[in-house]
């Protein structure tokens, strides 16, 4: 054949054009086949983490004598905080060994033969990602953090933990200007035996001793200033609340209560059937060892206090939150902590801070899968699925680093903490879809 006849066939080639309406049979075959994928490694997961907390815990449920429907629902609580890890990891391993088997079977040349570019013919699984994307949130933001109290609670109602240590609560509030102990704290209750450890200041001076004018107020500030009374006593009402304010703004304070209740429509603390104490500051002796430490007064007792969340902005929430693992907070939590601290510590905002810009980039990584997993997969068509799989774990491991790094330089006030929170799955996401684009002819 002349060069004329060959350019005249090519003239007379017809190009087939690409597809990109929904192409139901397509769509169903590939979306099925990745589902079958999918469920299969997520019950294998499910199964490994379940048999993971069983091991964790079922010794404590039975010596605890619990029954088997108080175990059975322990685990049915923990699952929903397993199943978020497994969701993005078992979308990649689904996509890359659904991709990789048609990819073994010359089914994605024979797509692409057809008009089907790679990119359409991921859509199902992109659908599925965008799916389970949205369950990922739903999980981490609003059941998560529900099913894991529920489950703690059940946990220490029904397996009894042999330690008694274990039930004493110690807090310190964001700002670090009180430090709670709790012989016991029920996160919803009244609590008993009460210390909180704070420092003098206006508002606690009028809760404690009142106004200069009457003779309770005298009463008081005479046991609480035993050394100062005297002189305080011959000045007029202002230069007596002024000397008061002097003499202890500022100076250590124990308060013990017997009941404490909080008002969550107030925000208001109140403090019942207790005493208080204060403390020496340095310069007030000899020694040098003083370090504020010698009570100045005796127990003063009271029967009832009130302090407004202005004198104690904390929450039960916050105290129980303390307890916790800060990566189980949801982002709603981390936002309301920084918004009612104001006061807190820069170092510790930006913990704060890149928790919640990684609690809201982490639930995206089911997109990794997709955008990284197709054009990888497809790269692998004759080696077959296990070079898919290993490729995924190695994909999983270098994201899971890579993450873990820029969260510790985060944490550590290295790196802006919406960057140290969402530069990584952005980054594997955006190089997932140059691949994609790359890779579609």
């Amino acid at each position: 054949m002349n060069n004329h006849n060959i350019r005249k066939a090519c003239r007379e080639l017809v190009t087939i054009p690409r597809r990109w309406f929904p192409l139901w049979v397509l769509d169903w075959y590939i979306l099925r086949e990745f589902l079958i994928k999918y469920c299969i490694l997520m019950l294998v997961f499910i199964i490994l983490f379940v048999l993971g907390d069983v091991y964790d815990t079922i010794e404590d449920f039975f010596e605890a004598g619990a029954s088997f429907r108080d175990i059975a629902m322990y685990l049915l609580l923990k699952l929903p905080g397993n199943i978020r890890f497994i969701l993005p990891i078992s979308m990649l391993l689904g996509c890359m060994w659904c991709m990789a088997t048609f990819g073994k079977n010359l089914e994605i040349t024979a797509m692409r033969a057809s008009g089907v570019s790679l990119f359409r013919c991921g859509m199902p699984v992109f659908a599925a990602g965008i799916a389970v994307t949205a369950v990922n949130i739903y999980f981490n933001e609003f059941l998560v953090p529900r099913t894991e109290n529920m489950a703690e609670h059940l946990y220490m109602v029904a397996a009894e933990r042999r330690s008694k240590v274990q039930h004493l609560l110690a807090y310190r509030s964001q700002d670090g200007k009180r430090h709670w102990l709790f012989k016991t704290f029920v996160r919803g209750v009244e609590q008993n035996n009460v210390t909180l450890k704070t420092y003098w200041n206006k508002e606690l001076i009028d809760q404690f001793l009142g106004r200069p004018g009457n003779a309770e107020y005298r009463k008081k500030m005479e046991r609480v200033l035993p050394n100062k009374a005297a002189a305080i006593r011959a000045l007029d009402r202002i230069g007596q609340e002024e000397a008061v304010f002097k003499a202890l703004n500022g100076r250590k304070i124990d308060i013990f209560a017997k009941k404490v209740d909080f008002d969550s429509d107030s925000g208001a603390w109140t403090f019942m059937d207790g005493f208080f104490v204060s403390f020496d500051r340095k310069d007030e002796h000899d020694t040098s060892a003083s370090r504020g430490t010698s009570a100045v007064h005796q127990q003063e007792n009271y029967k009832k206090v009130v302090f407004s969340a202005r004198i104690i902005p904390e929450h039960p929430e916050d105290i129980t939150n303390a307890v916790k693992e800060k990566d189980d907070l949801s982002t709603a939590v981390i936002l309301d902590l920084v918004r009612r601290n104001p006061n807190m510590p820069e170092r510790v905002k930006k913990i704060y801070m890149t928790l919640f810009f990684y609690r809201i980039s982490f639930p995206w990584a089911c997109l990794i899968a997709v955008f990284l997993g197709i054009p990888l997969a497809t790269r692998n068509e004759r080696t077959g699925s296990l070079m898919a799989v290993i490729s995924a774990v190695i994909i999983i491991v270098v994201y899971i680093v890579i993450a873990q790094v820029f969260m510790i330089l985060g944490k550590a006030g290295m790196v802006p903490p919406v960057i140290a929170g969402t530069l990584p799955t952005l980054g594997f996401i955006a190089y997932g879809i140059w691949r994609v684009f790359f890779d579609r002819h």
